[in-house]
């Protein structure tokens, strides 16, 4: 678990069944952010208050795809 400033808490977990995911808290919001990579496909999830509000699935190709866009150093061509 890292803290980014006082605002912010990040995980990396394993599910029991193998899959793998990422979330941040946003702790004065109380919401969260997960990302779960199933197989070949990758789950957004957000959560305000606990509640699921928003779950977005893609292949995996194209999330790493949109990861490797955003984090270019010349971000001139999003």
């Amino acid at each position: 678990m890292s803290n980014f400033g006082f605002n912010y808490e990040y995980k990396q977990k394993e599910k029991k069944n193998g899959n793998s995911f990422v979330s941040v808290r946003d702790i004065g919001e109380n919401s969260l952010l997960e990302v779960v990579k199933k197989g070949n496909t990758v789950e957004i999830i957000t959560n305000i208050m606990n509640f699921k509000t928003t779950k977005f699935s893609l292949p995996l190709e194209l999330f790493e795809k949109m990861y490797n866009d955003i984090t270019k150093s010349n971000n001139n061509n999003i």
